[in-house]
C-alpha cells in the first residue's frame, strides 16, 4: 500500500526542550503551543511526549481543542488562547482548564457564569498591547482591566499579552507593546494586585527581546524547528531541530518522449527523452498546486523536479533516463535524505507562505509516524506513554 506520511522525530523535541531551558530561570515555567494540531504534528502523541519532557503547560487556540488534549494528558495545565463564553465555565472549571478573559463584558459575564456555580474559576487577563486582535486595550481600558482583576468569582492567575513583530529584524514595536505591558504591571501593582503568572514572550519574544521572559514564556513555532537559523538578539546560539519529515512513495515509472505533455492541462511538454516518476502526494496531502513545476523531492538522496501540476493525490517527477530510481524507492518532499535536506524555509518560499502554514497544511489523511532513537513508536504505546516513557526514553 503507498501512501504518504509525516515522521515526527520525538528525539528532537526533547532536546529542543532542553536547549531552550537552559537559558530561562529557575522559576519561568515553559508553555508549548499546540495548536492546529500541534502545528501539524497531530496532538495526541505531541502533547504526551510534551509532559512527559516536563513541559508545564499547553496552550490550545479553543476550548474544544483543549478537551480533546486534557483526555490525553488529565495532569496538563492549559491555558485556552482564544475566547471562552459563560456557556464555557462549567466546562473549564470541571476539568481545570484556564480560559483568557478577552475585555470587561467577557469577564462579568465569566464571573456570573461562576457565581452561579458557586466556584472560582482561574483565568489569565488578556492585554492587547499592539497586536490589534483580542484582548484589553493596554492604553484605553485601565479602568476595566481593573475591574476585572477585582471580581469575586474569577482567580486571575495570569496575565499575557502577544507580540505581533518580536521576529522581525526591526524589533522596535514589539518594544513598544513590551513598555505597555509594563505599564499594566506596574498598575495592578500600585493597586495591590498580585498575579503569579505574567507572560508575553513568544518564539520571537523569547529570542529578541530584553527581560520578557516574567514567569513563563509561550513557545510553538521555535520548538518544532521552524525558526530561522540566526542568532536571536538576546539569545545567540540557539539552534532547534526539525521534528517533522514528510515522504512518500515511488507508485510507477515511465519513459517519455520529446513532445508529450504530462499532467492536467497539459501544462508541462517534454523536451527530451526522459523517465517520468509517479509519487503518491497531492494537494488532498496538503502537497500544493503551487508547487508544480517549482518543487523538487529527494530519491536516493538526489534532487528530481517536480514537473506538470500537482493533483490530489498525485504527482510527477522528472528523474531523467540514467539513474537507479525503481518503484516503492522512499520520496522525501520535507526533511533529509542521505547528504541533502528539504528544509521547511525551503517549501515555505517555493509555496509563498511561512513555516507554520506549510506544517499546518499537511493533511489529516498523511499518517503520523512517530519515532524514537530511528525507531518508530507504534499507536499502542502511546495508550500509555508514560510507560514508555518510563522504558525507553529515559
Amino acid at each position: 500500500m503507498y501512501n504518504a506520511w509525516a515522521e515526527i522525530d520525538l528525539n528532537a523535541l526533547r532536546t529542543n526542550l532542553a536547549r531552550v531551558r537552559e537559558t530561562l530561570p529557575p522559576h519561568c515555567k515553559l508553555l508549548l503551543s499546540l495548536k492546529a494540531n500541534a502545528y501539524g504534528h497531530g496532538l495526541e502523541a505531541t502533547a504526551k511526549a510534551a509532559v512527559e519532557f516536563g513541559v508545564e503547560w499547553l496552550g490550545l487556540a479553543t476550548l474544544r481543542e483543549a478537551l480533546e488534549i486534557k483526555a490525553y494528558v488529565p495532569e496538563a495545565s492549559i491555558l485556552v488562547l482564544g475566547p471562552c463564553e459563560a456557556d464555557d465555565v462549567k466546562a473549564l472549571f470541571v476539568h481545570g482548564i484556564r480560559p483568557i478573559i478577552v475585555d470587561l463584558d467577557n469577564a462579568l459575564q465569566m464571573n456570573e457564569a461562576a457565581r452561579r456555580m458557586h466556584a472560582r474559576l482561574p483565568v489569565h487577563l488578556k492585554i492587547d498591547t499592539g497586536m490589534g486582535r483580542i484582548g484589553f486595550d493596554a492604553v484605553h481600558h485601565h479602568d476595566d482591566i481593573l475591574a476585572a482583576a477585582r471580581l469575586g468569582n474569577l482567580e486571575v492567575e495570569g496575565i499575557l499579552s502577544h507580540f505581533a513583530t518580536a521576529d522581525e529584524d526591526d524589533i522596535h514595536y514589539a518594544i513598544g507593546q513590551h513598555d505597555r505591558f509594563k505599564t499594566i504591571l506596574k498598575l495592578l501593582r500600585e493597586r495591590g494586585i498580585e498575579i503569579p503568572l505574567k507572560h508575553i514572550s513568544n518564539s520571537g519574544g523569547f529570542l529578541n527581546i530584553a527581560h520578557a521572559d516574567y514567569d513563563m514564556v509561550r513557545l510553538g513555532i521555535l520548538m518544532f524547528g521552524g525558526y530561522p537559523a540566526v542568532d536571536g538578539l538576546v539569545r545567540k546560539g540557539i539552534r532547534t531541530q526539525p521534528l517533522l519529515a514528510w515522504k512518500t512513495n515511488v507508485t510507477f515509472i515511465k519513459e517519455v518522449l520529446p513532445g508529450q505533455c504530462i499532467g492536467y492541462g497539459a501544462t508541462h511538454k517534454v523536451t527530451r527523452h526522459t523517465k517520468i516518476a509517479t509519487i503518491e502526494v497531492g494537494y488532498g496531502d496538503g502537497f500544493r498546486r503551487i508547487l508544480s513545476d517549482r518543487a523538487q523531492v529527494l530519491i536516493r538522496g538526489m534532487r528530481y523536479p517536480v514537473v506538470g501540476r500537482v493533483s490530489m493525490d498525485q504527482s510527477t517527477v522528472d528523474i531523467g533516463l540514467i539513474n537507479e530510481v525503481m518503484v516503492g524507492d522512499e520520496v522525501v518532499m520535507l526533511g533529509r535524505q542521505l547528504d541533502d535536506e528539504i528544509t521547511v524555509f525551503e517549501l515555505a518560499r517555493q509555496m509563498e507562505t511561512i513555516p507554520y502554514e506549510v506544517f499546518t497544511s499537511i493533511s489529516a489523511r498523511v499518517e503520523r509516524r512517530y519515532m524514537f532513537n530511528n525507531q518508530q513508536v507504534h499507536n499502542f504505546v502511546f495508550s500509555n506513554f508514560g510507560l514508555m516513557a518510563h522504558t525507553i526514553l529515559r
